[in-house]
């Protein structure tokens, strides 16, 4: 069987578009992140640990306003720009649809942060702070990282993304100098962000020609159907990739939610280096094959399934063992005491990349979004539980634990969902095909 996946032609996965798209993204992927992990210590430093945690937490409480701000459109609206890509108006339609519904999520965002300002006290006791936060979402709504991807010019998206990384590094080198400057740091972040977003917002509506005017209703209205189910799924998701920090805080010092958010960062850092540029580069690819024909989608899935799991848990090797190394140069040696945490976390390129293969590229390639919830919701429910045991008699071991635990059900589960379901797509194709 082994021998099936090693002789094939790699060119069949990995086309040279493909390949120009995973290998420019991977180069500037590597500059966004690793911008964020210079500047951690610089940060750590003038804030100090225990503040650096209370910032942490509140950008972990303002990532939950982002989900509802993203919607779905991540993958339903990238989606759809990859089947329309060809025809102006319908590119115009799902361009200005996603635009103006993110708007509208953008204010029901604002009044949720309200009325956790009333009734959540770690909130009401720095609201200011937690308002900086949230003014990263407008950036959200404006940068349209699902256009560049439906489209698959990753390049200019991570471009983009880099010169935003850069400006807001370097705004809070000079800027930032004591822990009383701690809530400018966070405004700093969200203000680069918009005043990128906006540059990229008008450069694509001028560059892709996309007219308001343009609109189709059955359109219009499948766009946000679709990113209903990828958003309430995306909800429970969170429950087992961001809560970790969320109950922490609930239970632990601002000191150790700071130690947690700065491996949390690395751990990210290290997946968006890895899951971040292959799904983003082979999602509009996989929607197109699976569009065309199942069968032809389904090999192409599997080859690219068995490629990129190899590649992954080399990734999970060299990450564990140079994890000493990242801390010390990266973090300093007040986080020595993150490198047995990092350990057990390095499993995760290998966990995250798989879950991210069999739900984005095999759930959502195959359009079967509307089932997204109900697994999600599954995960999400026993992720929650398990935190809530795990973290007070693990601490942030307890965290890494449930992490780690709900994305090998999440694998377990759509990969079981998806075998399932494989009969039943190809028996409907055969029959489309008789007719």
């Amino acid at each position: 069987m082994l021998k099936k996946y090693i002789s094939f032609d790699f060119r069949k996965v990995f086309s040279q578009p493909l390949m120009v798209n995973v290998a420019s993204l991977g180069i500037l992927q590597l500059a966004n992140y690793i911008i964020p992990i210079i500047i951690i210590p610089f940060v750590v430093r003038a804030l100090g640990v225990e503040i650096f945690g209370k910032v942490s937490y509140a950008q972990n409480i303002i990532t939950y306003l982002t989900i509802v701000v993203n919607y779905g459109f991540e993958y339903s609206a990238t989606q759809d720009v990859a089947i329309n890509r060809d025809d102006r108006n319908k590119l115009s339609t799902v361009f200005w649809t996603t635009i103006r519904f993110k708007f509208c999520l953008l204010l029901i965002t604002f009044l949720l942060l309200l009325i956790l300002f009333f009734t959540f006290d770690k909130v009401k006791e720095d609201g200011l702070l937690y308002v900086y936060a949230a003014l990263v979402n407008i950036g959200f709504v404006l940068f349209p990282t699902w256009f560049f991807q439906g489209m698959e010019k990753m390049f200019k998206m991570a471009m983009f993304n880099f010169i935003f990384k850069a400006l807001g590094a370097v705004l809070v080198i000079l800027l930032i100098q004591s822990p009383s400057d701690y809530r400018i740091y966070l405004l700093l972040l969200s203000l680069s962000y918009i005043i990128i977003s906006i540059f990229v917002f008008f450069y694509v509506i001028k560059h892709y020609q996309l007219l308001p005017n343009s609109k189709n209703k059955e359109l219009s209205t499948s766009v946000i159907k679709k990113g209903f189910p990828i958003f309430i799924n995306n909800i429970f998701v969170s429950l087992y990739t961001t809560a970790g920090l969320t109950i922490i805080g609930l239970y632990l010092t601002n000191s150790e939610v700071g130690l947690y958010a700065a491996a949390y960062k690395i751990v990210f850092a290290v997946l968006m280096l890895t899951s971040m540029p292959v799904n983003t580069a082979l999602f509009p690819i996989m929607s197109r094959r699976f569009n065309d024909s199942f069968v032809d989608g389904w090999a192409f899935f599997k080859r690219s399934l068995f490629i990129v799991g190899v590649l992954s848990l080399l990734v999970c090797f060299v990450f564990y063992f140079s994890t000493p190394l990242i801390v010390k140069v990266f973090l300093g040696t007040e986080f020595l005491s993150v490198i047995p945490l990092l350990q057990v976390l390095s499993i995760m390129p290998f966990l995250v990349v798989m879950a991210s293969m069999f739900t984005v590229q095999g759930l959502y390639g195959l359009q079967l979004h509307k089932y997204a919830p109900f697994i999600g919701a599954l995960l999400g429910v026993i992720s929650l539980i398990v935190y809530f045991i795990f973290i007070p008699l693990y601490g942030v071991y307890g965290a890494a634990y449930a992490w780690i635990l709900a994305q090998t059900l999440e694998i377990v589960f759509v990969l079981l969902f998806l075998v399932i379901k494989k009969r039943e797509l190809l028996s409907k194709e055969r029959e489309n095909n008789e007719n």
